[in-house]
C-alpha cells in the first residue's frame, strides 16, 4: 500500500506531509496522536533482489537496529522515539528537526569553509563518540545522513539502518546496492564494520564538504568505485588546519586511525581556532614529571599504535607501560627544554656531590662513616698533613652517608613483565567475573578506566544489569601490555553482540588490571 496523508500508522502516528525521500525511504512530518507532538516518520522501503525470506531477515535486523539506536540520546544524534512495524515493512519515529542533509548543502555550495566543516565534524563526531561508548557502530557515516538543523547544529542519523537493509555495501545477492564513497577500505574488502571504520567514514564525508568530492571520487560504476576503495589509496587533501588529522581518518590502516573522541575534540579546537595537539602512534614526544633520566626519554611511548591512545571524553593520553607509571605533563616546548636543561644541572651536580663523597671516603681509607681509620703500622708517613684528617673531622665524615643517596630508579621496584600468558588470563579471568561479581569486576579496572571508559560505579553496573551472559573467545596477549580477544554479550532482550576489542593492561602490585579498551570490530551474533 502506498502511504499517504492521513494515513495512520500502528494506530497512533497520523503522516501530514512527504519531507524526503531517498533509497532507503521515505520521510513524512507526522503527528504522534497519543502524545499530540510532532514526529518524523521514516518508512523505510522493503529490500529489493532478495528472496522473501532474505527480505524477512532484513526486515527484522533492520528493526533490531533501531530498537539498539533508540538507546542513544546525545544532542548531536538524532533520537528514535518507536519503532513500528507498517504492512511488512519497517517504520521508524524520530524527533522532527527542521533541517536539510550535509548532502543538499554540498550539492548547492559546492564546498564549505574549512571552520565550518571542522565545527559541523566536531559535532557529528561527538555524537559518534557517545555512540561507540554505548557499543553502537553507524556503518553508513555520509552527507546523506548528517542533518544539520535551523539552528546551525549538526547531527548524525540512521545508526545502522541502511547496513541492515543493505544499502551501500555488498548485499547476499553480491550487487552493490547504493554508493561505496564513504566506505573504509576495509569494510570494502568485506571485514565487519567497526568504530574505526565510522571515523574512516566521517573523515570521507568532511574530505567530500573540503574538497566537492570523496576521496575516492564518484562515478556511476560504483563496482569499479568499489575496488578503488578497496586499495585503501587516497588522495592528500589541501592544505588547511584540519588537514593532518584527515590523513590519519583516512589511514588504510584501521589501528592507526584516531578515536572519535579525539577527532570530536581536535576539530572543535580547530573551530575556534585553538593550536591542535594531535597525538600520534609513530612520533609522540612528551616531557614526564622527573623520576629517573631514562624516563625522559622513554622508547615504549613510541612502541606503535597502543603507545599512546585517548579514553573517555576528556581523552587524555597516556601511556602504556607494564610498570607504574608517570602522568604526561602537559607543557609547551619552551618549559620542555627549561625541564631538559633543569635536569641535566641536576645529574652534574649529583655527579659532581657523589665523586666528592667518593674522594672524601677514598681519602678515610674506605670508612663509611665514623673516625678515619689509622694508617697501618710501619707505614711511610707524609711530612704534609692529610686533607682528610685535617680539614674533615669524624664528625663531618659521619653525614656521608646521608649524601650518597642513590637515584630513584635504584631504591623503587621494578615489576616484573607481564608474559603474554599472564596478560590472556587476565582478561579471561576478569569476565568469567561477570556479570554475577560486579564488585570483584570493578576493582580489576584502573582507576584511569574507571573514570573514563566506565564513567562510574553505576554506569558500570547498569551495562552489566542488562548482559545475561559474556564469554571470551580467541584471546590473544602480546607482551608487554596488550590483549585481544572476541567478547559475546548475550543480552536479556535476546541480543547477542560479538566485539573484537584491544586491551591494554598495568600491573599495579601482583594484580594486572585493564587501563584502556578499544572496541576494533562489532557484529550482531
Amino acid at each position: 500500500m502506498t502511504e499517504q496523508p492521513d494515513l495512520v500508522i500502528a494506530g497512533r502516528y497520523r503522516l501530514l506531509e512527504r519531507i524526503g525521500a531517498g533509497g532507503m525511504g521515505h520521510v513524512w512530518r507526522g503527528r504522534d496522536e497519543r502524545l499530540s507532538r510532532t514526529v518524523a516518520v521514516k518508512l523505510l522501503h522493503s529490500p529489493v533482489g532478495l528472496s522473501q525470506a532474505e527480505a524477512d531477515v532484513a526486515r527484522q535486523r533492520a528493526m533490531r537496529e533501531a530498537r539498539i539506536t533508540a538507546r542513544l540520546q546525545h544532542p548531536n544524534a538524532v533520537p528514535v522515539f518507536d519503532v513500528v512495524d507498517h504492512e511488512g515493512r519497517p517504520c521508524l519515529v524520530m524527533q522532527f528537526l527542521p533541517s536539510r542533509s550535509l548532502q543538499d548543502l554540498l550539492a548547492e555550495a559546492g564546498t564549505l569553509p574549512a571552520e565550518e566543516v571542522a565545527r559541523l565534524g566536531s559535532e557529528v563526531a561527538a555524537g559518534l563518540a557517545a555512540a561507540h561508548e554505548a557499543g553502537i557502530v553507524h556503518r553508513d557515516v555520509k552527507p546523506g545522513n548528517i542533518l544539520v538543523g535551523d539552528d546551525g547544529v549538526a547531527r548524525i542519523t540512521d545508526f545502522g539502518i541502511s547496513h541492515a537493509l543493505g544499502d551501500a555495501s555488498l548485499t547476499s545477492t553480491g550487487l552493490v546496492t547504493g554508493t561505496p564513497a564513504y566506505l573504509a577500505p576495509e569494510v570494502a574488502r568485506g571485514a565487519a564494520s567497526s568504530s574505526a571504520s565510522d571515523v574512516f567514514s566521517l573523515g570521507s564525508t568532511l574530505f567530500a564538504a573540503l574538497e566537492g568530492t570523496p576521496p575516492f571520487g564518484q562515478g556511476d560504476n560504483a563496482m569499479a568505485l568499489l575496488h578503488r576503495v578497496a586499495s585503501g589509496t587516497v588522495a592528500e587533501p589541501r592544505a588547511s588546519a584540519i588537514s593532518p588529522l584527515l590523513v590519519r581518518m583516512l589511514s588504510a590502516d584501521p589501528a592507526r586511525r584516531p578515536s572519535m573522541h579525539e577527532v570530536a575534540r581536535s576539530l572543535a579546537d580547530v573551530a575556534a581556532g585553538r593550536t591542535v595537539a594531535l597525538e600520534t602512534a609513530a612520533a609522540h614526544t612528551r616531557v614526564l614529571p622527573v623520576a629517573t633520566a631514562a624516563d625522559v626519554t622513554r622508547p615504549d611511548l613510541a612502541r606503535g599504535p597502543h603507545a599512546v591512545t585517548t579514553s573517555g571524553t576528556g581523552g587524555s593520553a597516556r601511556e602504556t607501560s607494564s610498570r607504574p607509571r608517570a602522568r604526561a605533563a602537559t607543557v609547551p616546548p619552551s618549559v620542555g627544554r627549561r625541564s631538559r636543561a633543569w635536569l641535566l644541572a641536576a645529574l652534574v651536580a649529583l655527579v659532581l656531590v657523589a665523586g666528592a663523597v667518593a674522594y672524601l671516603v677514598s681519602l678515610d681509607g674506605g670508612t663509611a662513616g665514623g673516625a678515619a681509620t689509622p694508617p697501618p703500622s710501619g707505614a711511610a708517613s707524609s711530612s704534609k698533613p692529610s686533607p682528610a684528617r685535617t680539614s674533615s673531622p669524624p664528625t663531618k665524615t659521619a653525614t656521608a652517608p646521608a649524601t650518597r643517596t642513590a637515584p630513584p630508579s635504584s631504591t623503587a621496584p621494578v615489576a616484573p613483565a607481564a608474559t603474554a600468558q599472564e596478560l590472556e588470563r587476565a582478561i579471561r579471568d576478569y569476565y568469567a567475573l561477570l556479570p554475577a561479581d560486579r564488585d570483584a569486576g570493578w576493582e580489576r579496572l584502573t582507576e584511569h578506566y574507571q573514570k573514563t571508559t566506565a564513567k562510574d560505579r553505576d554506569t558500570y553496573d547498569g551495562f552489566w544489569k542488562s548482559v545475561d551472559k559474556v564469554s571470551t573467545h580467541q584471546v590473544r596477549g602480546s607482551a608487554p601490555d596488550s590483549v585481544t580477544a572476541t567478547v559475546r554479550y548475550e543480552f536479556g532482550d535476546g541480543r547477542r553482540i560479538d566485539e573484537v576489542t584491544s586491551f591494554t593492561l598495568v600491573r599495579e602490585g601482583d594484580a594486572l588490571l585493564i587501563d584502556s579498551s578499544t572496541v576494533r570490530s562489532s557484529r550482531s551474533a
